[in-house]
């Protein structure tokens, strides 16, 4: 798609060829904008992402890198992004779903038939779209055996990045259990870049 040359040898692919790719933007594949003010502002558009902490496929460190990178490009400032962008980091979910954590947010993979918008993506966003109410926590389940009809396993309130669900003492099973604190790692990251 970006060199006409059909004896390409992709076994010489480096920098220059990705540079060559980024420049031509075949069929507008790229995935990776850095402003999104138009969607923001002129569409009144809201987003919301997620991403599992045990992601086995994608690192979950590539949503927090796109939400800065975005912050960054926006012409907006970086906390006025939070009145069309909230990302959640879920701990314990692996790719989209299952897992050892409270993965379990309303995908539609999940079978759970309720429409909580403190505890289903979906309706957050609805909430959000219809309401103008901004979802700042998820309330993620673990049913025993990943399977509903066996009952909750335990509960957990999910934070908007940059802060995280951290345990501040008691039963862990229990959401009350645990605050939305910022991330110290976050802002060591930030500074690194």
């Amino acid at each position: 798609m970006v060199y006409s040359n059909a004896s390409f040898d992709d076994s010489t692919f480096g920098v220059a060829d990705i540079t060559a790719a980024q420049a031509l933007n075949p069929f507008h594949v790229q995935t990776y904008p850095s402003d999104l003010s138009d969607f923001a502002v002129s569409h009144n558009g809201k987003l919301l992402m997620y991403h599992g902490q045990q992601d086995n496929q994608i690192t979950s460190f590539s949503s927090e890198r796109f939400y800065n990178h975005l912050a960054r490009g926006m012409t907006l400032q970086n906390p006025q992004i939070d009145n069309f962008l909230r990302f959640f980091r879920i701990s314990g979910m692996f790719h989209c779903n299952a897992g050892p954590g409270a993965w379990m947010i309303g995908q539609a993979s999940s079978g759970s038939s309720g429409f909580d918008p403190d505890s289903n993506v979906l309706a957050a966003i609805v909430r959000w779209v219809e309401q103008g109410i901004a979802p700042d926590t998820i309330e993620g389940t673990k049913f025993v055996g990943d399977i509903e009809e066996n009952g909750v396993e335990r509960k957990r309130k999910h934070c908007r990045y940059p802060y995280t669900n951290t345990f501040v003492g008691g039963n862990a099973s229990l959401p009350e259990s645990w605050q939305c604190i910022q991330d110290p790692l976050v802002v060591t990251r930030q500074i690194w870049r």
